[in-house]
């Protein structure tokens, strides 16, 4: 019987003790709400692994003193939904500017500026095809091939692919206005069925690029020129 009323008192003083923890921790944290000491900061519902764009469903938003937010936090979904994760975050971590890398930053890679839906490729050029290298990221070109076709004693110009934008030169994902070295590849970025035309043009004949004014993003039908044509 005894044993029995000191756990029965013992079990009271430790609901006390729980009670008087959870109230202070109730208190404090009305405290520090009232006096505007909480920030919201972005936290990692489920895992991200790197190099993936980051979607609203991926983050949530929490409340933290102040205090204890470290430098560089998120603290808006804004600031973080559409970004590259740089490295793997884990589920419950903080979000920080230093694990982001902007999608059209040079460190995000090629493929993060490639749009869903399309595919990137490369065209070998020289400074006759690419402009003496005036091409530059950011621009939008058209796309001329030159070859003979089967059976044909001529060759044929026909342009496959119209208004798609040039991702890089050479290895460069970045725009410059300074003197670059001979261009010797640009790659663009299509539609995948384009992607093989130009695959297959590559192979058969000459490839020529035609630089867009930026205000035009026109796409008009162009009829093929042979050599008959080419005096009309």
């Amino acid at each position: 019987m005894k044993n029995r009323f000191i756990f029965l008192l013992a079990l009271i003083f430790a609901l006390a003790a729980g009670f008087g923890v959870y109230k202070y921790m109730g208190d404090l944290k009305m405290a520090y709400t009232s006096s505007g000491n909480f920030t919201p900061v972005a936290v990692a519902k489920k895992k991200i692994p790197a190099r993936i764009v980051i979607g609203e469903d991926m983050i949530e938003m929490k409340e933290m003193p102040a205090a204890y937010i470290p430098a560089g936090a998120v603290t808006g979904k804004k600031d973080a939904v559409g970004k590259l994760s740089r490295t793997d975050i884990y589920p419950g971590e903080l979000l920080l500017q230093n694990k982001l890398l902007d999608r059209n930053s040079a460190g995000a890679g090629l493929s993060s500026k490639v749009e869903p839906g399309k595919r990137a490729i490369s065209i070998p050029v020289n400074n006759v095809t690419a402009l003496h290298g005036l091409v530059n990221t950011g621009d939008r070109v058209d796309i001329i091939v030159t070859f003979t076709p089967p059976g044909e004693r001529g060759s044929v110009s026909a342009g496959i692919v119209q208004n798609v934008p040039v991702l890089a030169v050479n290895a460069s994902l970045e725009t410059s206005t300074q003197p670059k070295d001979e261009p010797k590849t640009v790659t663009v970025m299509v539609e995948p069925r384009d992607a093989q035309k130009i695959a297959l043009a590559i192979q058969q004949g000459s490839v020529q690029l035609v630089l867009r004014s930026p205000s035009d993003n026109s796409k008009n039908p162009v009829n093929p020129v042979n050599l008959q044509k080419l005096l009309e």
